[in-house]
């Protein structure tokens, strides 16, 4: 027997109750993201002291968007875990910022989306891996991407790229993109007595528009990708109009459109100004960015979850940043422990079996020898 397989069997794996100390520690941190005080939170101190013999380099952008990235040894592969988290939401039955376990699940502000994921990474770290490359980030739920986008500012020798986002324990190799916008619509005001308010309206005319939106994207369910099907269409804010006897000069909507693997982001916006009979001029791209893979380069994506032996899932509707190290050119995958359907919500949490699939899957892989 080799010494390098007598060392891999004379190291002790992680335990559940390394997983559960770490994930403790990230959900007692306030990273809600806003109000953004990443640094005041404690957090990044704590990882600074978890990661023993590593190089730390800390960047920040300002504004909250603040990147560590951990390197030891001579690592293959970047793991990046967003470490913000959403804002704490109405219906928590405990402390969001208080790890509970109950019923096989742990219950705690990100210990699904994402600190779960990163709790597992810093117990295999404690117990002893060499090489690795972890980059925390922040800004991932502001929806700027700031920290992901500053990173790939330059190269870097990863063969691929693991981003920790809650999808069962399994990799997903595509996901869809996702762009948003602005629309304004302007009116002259007036008294609601005129005749022309039916018309001249802004209210009046962003509900015609929300109707042809709406059946331009009822159109779009006859396309589909690997399961998924249509575009994801919603509006999420309405804002205008000064009282019932004033007629509307002005209302604004906010929407997001979220297009099929494979497809482009910004012709599938202007598929829709086009189909709905709007001007151009009237809507303010967003946020933009496409999806996984970016250039569609799906056998890149399914050789990297293979050579990592980690179990494939089917495409996901969500948009990750693993979509931006795939438009840069890195094979990218997402995987992780949780559900999708838990991130985001009150009572937030995350499957004890998931992180241990996880810790598993990571353990196997920095000691495949």
């Amino acid at each position: 027997m080799s010494l390098l397989n007598i060392f891999l069997k004379t190291k002790k794996a992680p335990t559940m109750e390394l997983v559960k100390k770490h994930l403790r520690a990230l959900v007692s941190f306030d990273t809600t993201n806003p109000p953004r005080k990443i640094m005041e939170s404690g957090i990044v101190h704590y990882l600074e002291n978890n990661v023993p013999g590593a190089d730390i380099e800390i960047i920040d952008y300002g504004n909250g968007s603040i990147n560590i990235l951990v390197t030891k040894g001579q690592p293959e592969y970047l793991f990046n875990y967003h470490i913000d988290t959403v804002p704490v939401t109405e219906g928590w039955d405990t402390d969001p910022f208080d790890l509970v376990e109950k019923d096989s699940k742990l219950f705690g502000l990100g210990a699904c989306d994402i600190k779960g994921a990163a709790a597992c990474m810093l117990a295999c770290i404690e117990s002893g891996i060499d090489d690795y490359a972890v980059l925390f980030s922040s800004d991932e739920e502001h929806g700027n991407s700031v920290c992901v986008q500053s990173f790939l500012k330059e190269s870097h020798p990863y063969k691929g790229v693991i981003v920790a986002e809650p999808t069962q324990a399994k990799a997903v190799l595509a996901h869809r993109g996702i762009i948003t916008a602005n629309m304004t619509f302007e009116a002259e005001s007036g008294h609601s007595s005129e005749p022309r308010a039916l018309d001249d309206n802004s209210n009046h005319q962003a509900a015609q528009w929300m109707v042809k939106a709406v059946n331009w994207a009822e159109q779009q369910l006859e396309t589909s990708y690997e399961g998924l099907k249509g575009v994801c269409f919603n509006i999420g804010k309405i804002e205008g109009g000064i009282k019932p006897n004033i007629i509307a000069p002005k209302t604004e909507l906010k929407f997001g459109l979220r297009p099929l693997p494979g497809k482009n982001v910004k012709a599938t916006l202007d598929d829709l100004i086009e189909s709905s009979g709007s001007k151009s001029d009237a809507v303010k791209i967003g946020f933009k960015a496409p999806s996984l893979p970016a250039k569609g380069e799906h056998n890149k994506n399914k050789l990297l979850a293979e050579s990592l032996e980690f179990p494939i899932g089917s495409p996901v509707n969500f948009w990750t940043e693993a979509a931006l190290f795939s438009e840069a050119g890195y094979p990218a995958i997402v995987f992780g422990p949780g559900a999708i359907e838990q991130a985001h919500t009150a009572n937030e949490w995350v499957l004890i079996s998931d992180l241990e699939k996880v810790l598993q899957q990571y353990w196997r892989m920095f000691n495949h020898g």
